[in-house]
């Protein structure tokens, strides 16, 4: 049984006293179809017991899975024609490809990918293994991909590992199975992963930092998240900074502390900085509790200006520091940074920085479909894409 969107079709067995049909089990909205395959004798209407609804005997389709022959004898069409249709349809004028599109709709035919991988080909299809569907991040990558994989012509398969580096492998792995095109990841990296490519797929890995040399890699500069975080602290005159992280060697944290830590010693500024640990990075709760202990603190000690790593963690300690019976900004300024739609409904505005994420999905998609088209003489490269900050009331105040 098959869907379709112009019905659910469904091949049986029909009595000996009827010949071989095509049986399908058609919603009444779908009239205008039956009468069009009607008038050109394709179609008759049966009145089979044993079948729920109405049935229809296509006349000339043998039974068992419906084949490309199929659509090319109800389209009127040859077979290169459906073929290039279904792989190259902007070789076919929009008339032709309207009605093999009936014809797929009314057998509801499926390509099979399968034969044509056992025949020696390639699925062209890419595939997008991403960390996880928590993160807004996580959404404009996915988007990205899909209008630049759409623009080449191929589909777009998308896993998600839910930060579990034993089932990202074995999606990486299936890919490799099913014979994709090229596959994109973008893992829950820490400082001494290791990526696991097989050199006959193309890949490219996102968001991943390091001396990769046998695939290319695209990631957003978090070194310039830092940099720009304690910028913009100190260009509002703060002096006491506190960054609320884990106790975690992910990379994209890695590199912010690291942009951070970089920008103060260039600036030469004489800032205190501390480290507050927490255990979750993607806990709102986590955010909380730290943002009570900071309200805590006597008022010399406190920060003035909190730098958390994520935005779910900035939201928490927004909702900690107000419900101490402290103000945000004016007695702490607070700012996430990973630039989270999800983490944006906080008390007060959250100061984020931006990553454009759909830009790293399109720029990922376009470096696999170069490798993949120009094998012989592709050269695998890094590109870091841009930030950028969003000043809001969490540390400007109203404005």
């Amino acid at each position: 049984m098959c869907d379709s969107s112009f019905g659910r079709c469904s091949i049986g067995v029909l009595p000996v006293t009827h010949r071989p049909m095509y049986v399908c089990m058609m919603p009444y909205n779908a009239s205008e179809y039956q009468s069009d395959c009607i008038d050109r004798g394709l179609l008759e209407v049966s009145s089979s017991p044993w079948l729920f609804g109405e049935t229809f005997a296509m006349e000339g389709v043998r039974m068992g899975r419906v084949t490309i022959a199929d659509v090319a004898k109800l389209a009127g069409v040859s077979l290169g024609t459906v073929s290039n249709m279904l792989n190259h349809p902007d070789r076919v004028r929009s008339d032709t490809r309207a009605t093999i599109q009936h014809a797929i709709a009314t057998l509801g035919y499926v390509p099979n990918n399968s034969a044509r991988v056992l025949a020696g080909g390639r699925n062209s299809a890419l595939g997008l293994i991403v960390s996880g569907l928590d993160h807004g991040f996580s959404f404009q990558l996915e988007r990205g991909a899909h209008d630049a994989a759409r623009e080449a012509g191929r589909e777009l398969l998308i896993a998600s590992a839910d930060n579990d580096d034993l089932l990202q492998n074995r999606y990486y792995d299936y890919f490799q199975g099913a014979h994709m095109a090229g596959v994109m990841m973008e893992p829950r990296a820490g400082t001494s992963w290791k990526a696991p490519i097989h050199h006959d797929m193309p890949t490219v890995l996102i968001d991943v930092y390091g001396d990769v040399t046998d695939a290319c890699m695209v990631a957003t500069d978090n070194q310039q998240v830092g940099n720009l975080a304690i910028r913009h602290a100190l260009e509002l005159g703060k002096r006491r900074v506190t960054v609320v992280t884990v106790h975690d060697d992910l990379v994209v944290l890695t590199m912010r502390l690291k942009g951070i830590q970089c920008a103060l010693e260039q600036s030469g500024a004489s800032v205190a900085l501390n480290m507050l640990y927490v255990n979750d990075w993607r806990s709102t709760d986590d955010g909380r509790s730290a943002g009570l202990r900071i309200a805590a603190m006597p008022a010399e000690e406190r920060p003035d200006f909190v730098i958390a790593m994520t935005d779910k963690l900035a939201n928490g300690i927004i909702d900690g520091v107000l419900s101490a019976g402290l103000s945000v900004p004016q007695d702490v300024a607070v700012m996430g940074c990973d630039g989270n739609p999800e983490a944006w409904g906080s008390r007060v505005p959250m100061t984020t920085i931006a990553p454009f994420g759909y830009d790293v999905g399109r720029q990922a998609t376009q470096m696999l479909e170069d490798e993949i088209v120009n094998a012989d003489r592709h050269v695998h490269r890094s590109i870091l894409i841009p930030v950028q900050l969003l000043e809001r009331e969490s540390t400007t105040g109203r404005r």
